[in-house]
């Protein structure tokens, strides 16, 4: 996804929830319990997996256009994830002319059979 590289940090983007992922409960290394959500999204750039945490979990649905300010990008098992974190902001918008999941994936799948 271009823009999005390692430890970047002040991210400003919009995407589309592609796909939302079951959340689920970590431990973090304080002991306290976190509810974590991985949710795919995209836009005419790419995919890539955005985190969301605790009261963020419920803020999104698939299908959703999304906007992002203030997050930041890390390396977790080796793939790049895009994270709102505490300073962040995510607000859900209209934008009726923002590209559809379909078009999203057709575009990935173009960029797949030119890469092979």
């Amino acid at each position: 996804m271009r823009g999005l590289e390692d430890g970047a940090r002040g991210v400003t983007i919009r995407l589309r929830v592609l796909r939302k992922e079951d959340a689920r409960v970590v431990k973090t290394r304080d002991g306290e319990e976190h509810r974590v959500v991985d949710v795919v999204v995209g836009d005419g750039t790419g995919i890539t997996t955005l985190v969301l945490w605790d009261e963020r979990v419920d803020q999104v649905s698939e299908g959703d256009v999304i906007d992002v300010a203030n997050g930041y990008v890390n390396r977790f098992k080796g793939r790049l994830r895009l994270n709102v974190g505490k300073y962040g902001e995510l607000a859900r918008i209209e934008d009726p002319k923002f590209l559809k999941s379909e078009q999203i994936l057709k575009m990935r799948e173009e960029g797949d059979k030119r890469r092979v």
